[in-house]
């Protein structure tokens, strides 16, 4: 009789276990929910202000991984995984555009 009432006992502790779990999880995704989805940003949808934004923050960023890339091995193929990353694409091409409308303009006053 002592076993089953242990058995009976620890059913009932692991029952209270599961339901002051599953209470808090409830309560946690009530709270935050989950269900929202972001959907990411496409080319379109970005406005000049995130567009000045995210270059600079991208031209920053890539400032900083290329001084990183001199302490570590210095190879090409590096440089290139830091300019041509998925995220940074656009940006890059924004960069470089406005870095040939300088040499366009700089080479225009020197002739």
């Amino acid at each position: 009789m002592s076993s089953n009432s242990s058995n009976i006992e620890i059913e009932m502790i692991e029952n209270m276990i599961e339901k002051k779990i599953e209470t808090k999880l409830n309560n946690f995704f009530s709270i935050y929910n989950t269900n929202k989805i972001v959907k990411p940003k496409t080319n379109g949808d970005i406005t000049i202000y995130e567009l000045y934004t995210e270059t600079l923050q991208t031209s920053l960023d890539i400032i900083d991984d290329i001084t990183k890339l001199t302490t570590e091995d210095y190879n090409y193929s590096n440089i290139y995984d830091i300019l041509l990353r998925e995220d940074r694409k656009l940006y890059v091409g924004i960069i470089l555009i406005i870095i040939s409308f300088i040499l366009y303009f700089i080479d225009g006053v020197d002739t």
